[in-house]
């Protein structure tokens, strides 16, 4: 946090009242980011008179701070709602003229590097009260700039050399809670390496820039952690696995990975690919999307298609399992959690039917399909053993040689729960096969019904072979007492009790 911040916060109170007299005039960012893609931020504010500003600044970076043209009187940090930032307010005093103050810190992974393209986003950007700010950004191997954004909308800049200069209006900075500037370029140049790593006894790869040897042995380290269970769950047993990383689309963050469905349906062969901007993403994202990719080759190699009939199954499962997994090898997912379970909140209070999702259309808003998935598969598992009970449902798809069909899966599901779920999924609103689906019966059960009739075969045979013993009339078949002549039922003569043994 700011060196000054012990001495100045008890004094803050008082003087932010000085926020009426006076507000910041301008501010300017200064991003200079090295050949690596890590960067220094400078950010001046400049006042007059005596008031107060606030401004964001790293919650989890060391930054300083210096003063020119007047003192500073109070800081007072408030949490944002942004998870890496907190919005800090600064009471000052001008002496005389205007008075500068001149954050710095540094900016990790500012910009990213992917098969000839680069990416940058500036740390987060905001003032209140609002004042223009201009913003500068100096990439070191910059060669063409395709596109630079403001909160997703393209603006005009100056370049200079490396440098580009984007001017930001107060009204703009008003509007919002929060700016960031993007830029999509083309590097001058960024050698590519092919790095190999050892996760038990899987070859991990990936090709990336020479700087993300480290990114390398992060994703190996989770592939070793989370394959034994994946193992367990899916009996997923790859020799090797290959990555590949790609650059957001300005500010498109929405696809964090994903594998290619034809490298499932053709043979899961395909590598995984992952966002870079993953790594600027709190705990937690970056690990459950390589588990949550892993999961969809799991799937395919037990003979789920990635077709759209079935997608829904793929990331329901990968949503769900990848968050179970890495919390069982101790990863934070806390807040993943929460958020899904938000997202899945109309679903479970009944609000919406989810079967909507077994129409998975490219045309559709995706975040409702990938909640009503998660809800459709945790609640299942939720009520079957969790998962246990996904053990139990890839072993029937495996018996089955794979499903090709929502009615083909959901046979598989009920098998594995023990129970008939077509009702449920009707409810739900998918659209099955007219035909009832039969529920095979679970093995553990056949064998346990098995020894049942083994038991009662037994007694049975006890019994005739007791009742064998007691002489029988050979008409009626009633039980007759030994020695009589004739059967006290039905009067027929019986034969002498010498040969009664021989009676049926």
């Amino acid at each position: 946090m700011g060196l000054k911040l012990a001495q100045c916060a008890a004094a803050v109170l008082p003087l932010l009242a000085l926020a009426a007299l006076a507000a910041p005039t301008s501010a300017k960012l200064v991003v200079r980011v090295s050949e690596s893609g890590n960067a220094t931020v400078s950010l001046v504010v400049t006042c007059e008179g005596a008031g107060s500003f606030s401004t964001y600044l790293p919650r989890f970076e060391r930054w300083s701070y210096t003063v020119a043209g007047g003192e500073l009187l109070g800081v007072e940090p408030h949490p944002s709602s942004y998870y890496f930032y907190d919005n800090v307010t600064f009471a000052y005093r001008a002496e005389g003229g205007s008075l500068s103050i001149n954050f710095t810190y540094r900016f990790p992974f500012a910009a990213l590097y992917s098969e000839g393209r680069g990416w940058f986003m500036s740390p987060l950007v905001g003032l209140s009260p609002p004042a223009g700010i201009e913003v500068l950004v100096e990439i070191r191997n910059l060669d063409t700039v395709i596109a630079v954004t403001v909160n997703g909308a393209v603006v005009t800049y100056v370049r200079e050399g490396k440098e580009l200069r984007i001017p930001i209006p107060a009204a703009t900075v008003a509007s919002s809670g929060g700016l960031r500037v993007t830029v999509d370029f083309r590097p001058e140049r960024v050698k590519e390496e092919v790095f190999t790593e050892e996760a038990g006894n899987v070859s991990v790869r990936l090709r990336a820039p020479s700087f993300y040897r480290g990114l390398a042995r992060t994703i190996a380290r989770v592939v070793e952690k989370a394959l034994p269970r994946l193992r367990e769950v899916f009996g997923y047993r790859p020799v090797s696995l290959e990555f590949k990383l790609f650059l957001p689309s300005m500010m498109d963050l929405r696809a964090l990975g994903y594998v290619l469905g034809e490298d499932i349906n053709a043979g899961n062969e395909g590598p995984v690919y992952l966002n870079l901007a993953l790594v600027r993403f709190k705990e937690g994202y970056f690990e459950t999307t390589i588990v949550h990719e892993l999961v969809h080759k799991a799937l395919g190699a037990l003979g789920v298609p990635a077709s759209a009939e079935l997608r829904w199954f793929h990331e329901g499962v990968a949503q769900y399992a990848s968050l179970e997994i890495c919390g069982k090898i101790g990863i934070n997912v806390s807040d993943l959690r929460a958020d899904l379970e938000a997202a899945a909140r109309p679903y479970r209070e009944g609000l919406r039917k989810p079967g909507f999702v077994s129409r998975w259309s490219p045309a559709g808003d995706e975040g409702s399909y990938y909640a009503a998935s998660y809800y459709i598969v945790s609640s299942l598992c939720g009520r079957y053993g969790g998962l246990d009970y996904l053990k139990r449902v890839a072993e029937e798809i495996q018996r089955r040689g794979g499903v090709r069909t929502n009615s083909e899966l959901v046979e598989a599901l009920s098998a594995a729960a023990g129970t008939d779920l077509a009702p449920q999924f009707r409810a739900w609103g998918f659209e099955l096969a007219d035909e009832v689906i039969r529920v095979p019966v679970p093995r553990w059960l056949a064998a346990a019904a098995a020894l049942a009739l083994l038991a009662a075969t037994a007694v049975s045979l006890a019994v005739i072979l007791r009742r064998q013993r007691q002489p029988r009339c050979p008409y009626c078949y009633a039980v007759v007492p030994r020695g009589a002549a004739y059967c006290p039922y039905c009067g027929h003569p019986l034969i002498s009790a010498a040969s009664s043994s021989s009676w049926l």
